[in-house]
């Protein structure tokens, strides 16, 4: 879906608790011996239950923490390389797996 740059999104509880599965994995991975090996194994195996790719966890959180649009989450993006075509992928993902949903619907439901 060609999400626009202001298209306003909302995480659900799922992706709530995903968010939190998420932040979990982070901090478990950062107290290992192998900090970077650890979080990159943790990331993965978050990821690969949802199936989603783990770069889509750190769009995932900019949306918990209210940055509800790609307009808003430019810093984030630029911050880890991904492009706005990368994270419409990413959006798309994560509505697949009912992680957030566009603004519209939500409120319709």
């Amino acid at each position: 879906m060609p999400w626009k740059p202001r298209q306003r999104f909302t995480v659900t509880a799922l992706g709530r608790a995903a968010a939190e599965r998420y932040q979990s994995a982070i901090r478990a991975a950062q107290q290992g011996a192998s900090p970077r090996a650890a979080l990159d194994q943790a990331k993965q195996e978050w990821a690969d239950g949802l199936k989603l790719r783990s770069a889509d966890g750190i769009v995932l959180e900019d949306l918990v923490a209210g940055h509800g649009s790609l307009a808003e989450m430019q810093e984030t993006l630029d911050a880890c390389g991904l492009t706005l075509r990368d994270a419409r992928g990413t959006l798309d993902r994560l509505k697949a797996a009912q992680l957030i949903e566009p603004l519209e619907a939500a409120d319709r439901v």
